[in-house]
């Protein structure tokens, strides 16, 4: 269903941007006779940022893909749209807003978050990979709720030590993955 997944994605934007992660290990970790006190003195290193003006990278504009989109643009968010194969449909469907990337590359380079949308075929493996994950802006979030052959774990283990990626955010993490910092 492409609004249970649009539904999914909009809290993995938020749970990033809000840094609610670590902000909830943190809770869970105080003491309760001086809980008021340390989470007023703690709770600013999680701060986050807030999504007006930041820009959401739409990898795939389908159905959900297009609903993602439509859903940041009403957040205040700056939305850009990568599909090399769009249907007409589709095309009809996406809000005006969304502005069009020429490549995967450009929308990788000019995006604080990047959302992933497409089915996993020859074309799409590995979509995220060594050479482009280098081009994250640094602290980017990536969030894929397709599959998991679209992004090449070893790449995003990378980005997230480099950096260049602050969080992944998905649905199925790889064994590889689970627990690691920023996953």
């Amino acid at each position: 269903n492409a609004n249970a997944v649009k539904e999914l994605v909009l809290p993995g934007i938020l749970i990033a941007a809000r840094n609610l992660v670590p902000a909830l290990d943190f809770v869970r970790q105080l003491k309760n006779d001086k809980l008021d006190e340390a989470v007023e003195d703690g709770k600013k290193q999680f701060a986050g940022s807030e999504l007006p003006g930041h820009t959401l990278g739409v990898v795939g504009l389908g159905k959900i893909g297009s609903l993602v989109a439509d859903a940041a643009i009403r957040l205040g968010m700056n939305v850009q749209g990568y599909d090399p194969h769009i249907t007409v449909e589709a095309a009809w469907s996406l809000p005006s807003q969304v502005k069009r990337a020429g490549s995967i590359d450009e929308l990788i380079r000019t995006s604080h978050f990047v959302t992933l949308h497409v089915p996993l075929g020859e074309k799409t493996k590995h979509l995220i990979n060594g050479k482009n994950v280098e081009l994250f802006r640094s602290g980017a979030v990536l969030l894929n709720f397709s599959r998991e052959g679209i992004v090449a774990e070893d790449a995003v283990a990378k980005g997230l030590k480099s950096h260049h990626l602050k969080w992944y955010v998905t649905d199925f993490p790889s064994a590889e993955l689970l627990g690691a910092p920023g996953v």
